[in-house]
């Protein structure tokens, strides 16, 4: 994503130069991503507008299969919602591709904002490695003091002053000295932001040990302050002071600004029925605000204030959107209506006397006759004679009549 860095760089340059405030302009960048970015959320919001426009019709289908939980009575619903879809120009997939984008833009922004040594004060990579070995120069010398670094940064400071050589080099009259070689050393701190800090904090001593690059003043370091010099966002929040109030903040505003967005955009049927499981549900609502809020902790506070910006303006651009390209509200006649278009040509289900099947098929033949059959079912011929009574056989007496006589 490199060659994003330079155009993203460059805009939060002209930021800083309008307002030389680096918190003051990361809410005006963050204003302009929000523009620029725009054109994406409006193709988001007419593809969730197609499929709202759809949900009568998705209704009807999943009214069709109601009852039935098996795996191919759900595959055969999933054919014809996708049949839906692709009779009425609808690609599910389609809102995908400008979500990646913004991913990807996101990610280089959060990289450029952090780099203002790079963007702001327009150094080279070679300048900053020099700045970074020179806080182990200071070091090295004793004029540093510990408590001015995290516990990691100065870890990283002591291994690497442990890479400092002794070589012998030799005088403008030839006679050799042995002199300290930092040539192996690196730069301990990798987050620019913090080390304008402790530039900021050790200036004189820098100066005084020509550690500084080549015209580099005070002045030429990035102001992050939340206003003027007071609240410095250049420190990392720890337990241990009020900058913890930050990372509370983010969570809030994240929190919240999910919530609320929510309620701006359109939900699908398969997201209100995830948003309705219940504690599976609410747990997914706090857990990006957590992360959010334990990537914080880690970070100078600046991250921090540009990640609730960003959520403020995600909200505010959601609701301008909504009222842009308003979700469509169906009546319930509307539903009948699409029930019946739906399900013209289709068989009725029987009501009564239907013929047990087997629960893993899906035949509508097997469910459903025609409502206005055109035959009858066949009757079977009956014996005319068929229950009738043979008449018994009278007994013949009269051998018996002529011996009494």
């Amino acid at each position: 994503m490199g060659f994003l860095n330079k155009p993203i760089g460059w805009i939060i340059n002209l930021c800083y130069k309008l307002v030389p405030n680096y918190a003051v302009a990361l809410l005006l960048f963050a204003i302009v991503m929000k523009l620029l970015l725009f054109p994406f959320g409006i193709k988001q919001q007419k593809n969730m507008l197609k499929q709202a426009k759809l949900r009568p019709k998705e209704q009807a289908i999943r009214k069709r299969y109601a009852g039935r939980d098996d795996k191919v009575t759900r595959q055969k619903m999933q054919e014809d919602l996708m049949k839906l879809y692709q009779d009425e120009g609808y690609n599910p997939a389609s809102g995908c591709l400008p979500m990646i984008l913004q991913l990807v833009i996101v990610f280089a922004v959060y990289g450029v904002m952090r780099a203002p040594l790079s963007y702001v004060s327009n150094l080279s990579n070679k300048e900053i490695k020099e700045l970074g070995v020179g806080i182990v120069q200071l070091y090295d010398e004793g004029v540093l003091d510990k408590n001015d670094f995290s516990k990691a940064t100065w870890e990283s400071i002591e291994k690497q002053a442990k890479k400092i050589e002794f070589v012998t080099k030799k005088d403008a009259y030839g006679d050799e000295y042995e002199a300290k070689s930092f040539a192996k050393v690196n730069n301990p701190v990798a987050d620019q932001v913090e080390l304008v800090r402790i530039i900021r904090n050790n200036y004189v001593a820098f100066e005084q040990y020509e550690c500084l690059p080549k015209g580099f003043t005070y002045d030429d370091l990035p102001k992050i302050y939340l206003w003027g010099d007071s609240v410095d966002l250049t420190v990392t929040p720890s337990l241990d002071s009020w900058y913890i109030l930050i990372p509370i903040l983010t969570f809030v505003f994240t929190f919240g600004s999910m919530k609320l967005t929510k309620k701006f955009m359109y939900q699908s049927e398969i997201q209100q029925q995830t948003q309705d499981m219940g504690c599976a549900g609410k747990i997914m609502d706090y857990v990006m605000p957590l992360m959010s809020t334990f990537i914080t902790l880690g970070m100078p506070a600046i991250i921090a204030v540009y990640w609730i910006y960003n959520n403020v303006l995600s909200l505010v651009q959601q609701i301008a959107l909504k009222y842009m390209y308003p979700v469509p509200v169906f009546t319930e006649e509307d539903y009948k209506k699409a029930e019946l278009e739906m399900n013209k040509g289709i068989k009725q289900k029987k009501k009564s006397g239907s013929t047990k099947r087997a629960a893993h098929r899906i035949d509508l033949d097997d469910d459903y006759v025609e409502e206005n059959p055109k035959t009858e079912p066949k009757k079977v011929k009956e014996d005319p004679k068929a229950g009738l009574i043979t008449p018994a056989q009278m007994k013949d007496e009269s051998d018996k009549k002529s011996d009494k006589d």
